[in-house]
């Protein structure tokens, strides 16, 4: 009787009859009903699995990888604009939706939707209003990666910015590049790895005129870590040419004069005198507090202990001319490394100075005196946590041309962040 229970229970038999088995052998005292329920539930589960174990077989590698990711953004935003006559109020939303998959052992897919009221790529912003007219959405990106060797990767499409940067001095959060790049990654030892990334970007296209601007970039690097866990340490240096871009007619989405900002790369004739190429070094240096540190108001309203804190920095250099060609920013970040949950909270703060024609005017952080160059300023930014996955960001920008007649800006955005 024993052999036969368990040779009908390797077998995909339906529950009717197991269970009708189990029950004559209880009748017969060859098993008590305990051990007849462990048996009824050991195997569902058996067949549950090899079910799920059968199906899984069946779908294609890019469905078993494939991965649904977003997140939602809800903002207050106050603007006193000094340029224009009134301060601004405004409610705004942003919507991104994420999904990318392996497309076989050695190609990796992915694309994403985004909000935004213009094909302006430093913005995903949705404003309220418009007497609730209905929002747009924006393909924000679509890829190809092929992973040639674990140390060797590339890309293909339009994909998220692929140098490591430190802050949103050059490159606003919000832009997406749209063409070439590659990634390498060696580690030495331990407490040492190399790394680099270099690509190609597509800045323009245009059927009558053979000589379509583009911007070739390196940037190789290092990394560092001590052997407790505790100082850990980022460097890299960014090299930049742009090729047809001196005396060629400005490129889209550049600050908006109307909204009380500025256009500040120098131009002749409507066309750009320099061609802007640059290298940008820059650096992280993080220390993790084993023992946090209690900070006696912070800690009693957060509920979290100091246990990061980190410096880092970005300079850049235009290298084709002398005058007005540099910018810089510094900063510190102190409270926990990551806000990912609740009591969390990270304050990072960071002064900045970005000449006129250190760099093009269509890619620095959009916040920051709209986006302009020939500016300096502050921002202050606290994260508080306060589910998994849900935090409150508080920002506040004070930002004022470096020369010329325009005046400062005052700006400060509440954001409520929710990922998915």
């Amino acid at each position: 009787m024993l052999a036969v229970l368990f040779f009908s229970a390797a077998m995909p038999a339906r529950a009717g009859e197991l269970d009708l088995l189990l029950d004559r052998l209880v009748e017969k005292n060859v098993i008590d009903p305990g051990e007849a329920q462990e048996i009824r539930v050991g195997t569902q589960e058996e067949v549950k699995k090899e079910i799920s174990q059968q199906r899984h077989a069946t779908l294609p590698l890019w469905l078993q990888t494939m991965k649904l990711r977003g997140d939602v953004r809800l903002r207050y935003q106050f603007n006193d604009n000094h340029n224009k006559a009134l301060t601004q109020h405004r409610g705004r939303f942003r919507l991104r939706f994420f999904a990318d998959a392996k497309v076989n052992e050695k190609v990796y897919m992915g694309f994403g939707f985004a909000s935004g009221s213009s094909t302006d790529p430093r913005s995903t912003n949705q404003t309220f209003g418009d007497n609730n007219a209905k929002k747009s959405l924006w393909i924000d990106y679509v890829f190809a990666e092929y992973n040639a060797s674990d140390n060797l990767a590339l890309t293909a499409g339009r994909t998220k910015n692929p140098l490591w940067l430190t802050s949103d001095m050059l490159w606003d959060t919000d832009v997406n590049m749209e063409g070439l790049s590659a990634r390498v990654s060696l580690p030495v030892n331990y407490n040492w790895d190399i790394f680099a990334n270099a690509g190609f970007m597509a800045l323009a296209e245009s059927s009558s005129d053979p000589k379509d601007p583009y911007m070739l970039f390196a940037q190789p690097g290092v990394t560092w870590r001590d052997n407790d866990g505790v100082y850990d340490m980022k460097a890299g240096a960014a090299v930049y040419a742009f090729n047809n871009i001196e005396h060629s007619s400005e490129l889209a989405h550049r600050p908006s004069t109307t909204d009380g900002y500025q256009k500040s790369n120098t131009l002749v004739s409507g066309q750009y005198k320099y061609s802007y190429d640059a290298i940008s070094p820059e650096i992280e240096l993080n220390a993790n507090i084993l023992e946090p540190v209690s900070l006696p108001l912070v800690t009693s309203l957060l509920g979290y202990n100091v246990s990061y804190t980190g410096l880092f920095g970005n300079y850049i250099k235009s290298l084709d001319h002398g005058k007005n060609s540099e910018g810089w920013i510094a900063g510190f970040k102190v409270g926990q490394r990551k806000v990912e949950d609740a009591g969390q909270w990270q304050l990072r703060y960071s002064l900045r100075r970005l000449q006129k024609d250190a760099w093009l005017d269509n890619y620095p952080d959009s916040d920051f005196y709209g986006g302009a160059v020939n500016v300096k300023g502050h921002e202050v930014l606290l994260t508080l946590g306060l589910l998994r996955s849900f935090a409150i960001d508080l920002d506040y920008y004070q930002t004022q041309p470096i020369a010329g007649g325009l005046k400062k800006e005052k700006l400060f955005q509440a954001d409520i962040n929710l990922k998915f």
